[in-house]
């Protein structure tokens, strides 16, 4: 075969490329099947029913319309709620990375028995029940759980104080989850660091904070941006520990767009009510990507 025919030099680098990753396309290929049925096609669906009228709506129509889009933006208690949404979400991502980047931090210095002891509890907290855990937290929080009965034995407060059903009862939940995928990210970011870089900055005069600043944690937020985006994603969308650590005046987006679709049975501002908070959520991460790129220079 001539392979100085451009032609045929094009089909020749095309069947390499094949043959080099059929096998990922394989290994790939149930995943992405899975993500299209369950996920794309769905997903799609609700963008298609958020563009239409529903059985409530005082106008009507057969063709696409932006009226649940034009409720959304001009409800006064969905932009209370959305706000909210985003204030609680940020607080969590502040809260939990000041908790686990210390943590990754320090399963860098343990003994290798230790550090996977420690890994393992981790691993253990992302298998157990999230609900299992709310409930823990329903009862060191209550009004006479431990938490409080610490408080008053150490003269805090004379009465209990209010915790349960509150913001800072659903930031606490929310922290609690999100630690190990705020800690997994970042450990995997150090991991990665070879440690002659620490011992080159010593050797040139560096103290550990100059070695810190300068070298650790700007090689590290790949894993920083990757364990605050999960963080920021699940209080965001966060359902369930809202709905037993708060209350309706601490209530999230993602109980009100539950309470459109599962009690009024409003399918078209529901799903309004997601897309909103999904492009909200993308144009956040967008944006704190862009910047960790462009400011910071990070690799992410």
């Amino acid at each position: 075969m001539d392979i100085g025919n451009p032609a045929l030099r094009g089909l020749s680098n095309n069947t390499s490329w094949w043959s080099r990753n059929a096998g990922a396309f394989f290994l790939l290929a149930p995943l992405l099947i899975f993500l299209l049925i369950f996920y794309v096609v769905p997903f799609v669906h609700m963008i298609q029913e958020s563009f239409r009228f529903s059985y409530i709506d005082t106008q009507t129509g057969d063709g696409l319309t932006l009226h649940q889009y034009i409720k959304t933006w001009s409800s006064s208690r969905i932009g209370r709620v959305m706000e909210r949404t985003f204030r609680m979400s940020l607080l969590t991502v502040g809260i939990t990375l000041l908790l686990s980047y210390p943590i990754a931090l320090l399963l860098l210095k343990l003994k290798p028995r230790l550090r996977t002891i420690i890994l393992l509890v981790i691993f253990i907290s992302l298998a157990s029940s999230l609900i299992v855990r709310n409930y823990g937290w329903v009862v060191v929080l209550a009004d006479k759980g431990a938490l409080n009965a610490l408080i008053l034995a150490l003269g805090i407060s004379d009465t209990p104080v209010r915790l349960m059903y509150s913001e800072i009862a659903i930031v606490i939940g929310l922290v609690h989850f999100s630690i190990p995928f705020m800690v997994l990210p970042i450990y995997g970011s150090l991991l990665r660091q070879p440690a002659s870089l620490g011992e080159a900055s010593q050797s040139l005069g560096g103290n550990a904070w100059q070695t810190f600043t300068k070298i650790t944690l700007p090689l590290s937020l790949p894993g920083v941006f990757g364990g605050t985006v999960l963080t920021f994603a699940l209080s965001m969308s966060a359902y369930v520990t809202p709905l037993m650590l708060g209350s309706p005046s601490s209530s999230m987006i993602s109980q009100v767009a539950a309470e459109q679709l599962l009690t009024q049975l409003n399918f078209p501002f529901g799903a309004a009510i997601i897309v909103t908070l999904t492009v909200l959520t993308f144009i956040v991460v967008a944006a704190y990507a862009t910047v960790l790129r462009r400011v910071f220079r990070a690799d992410v």
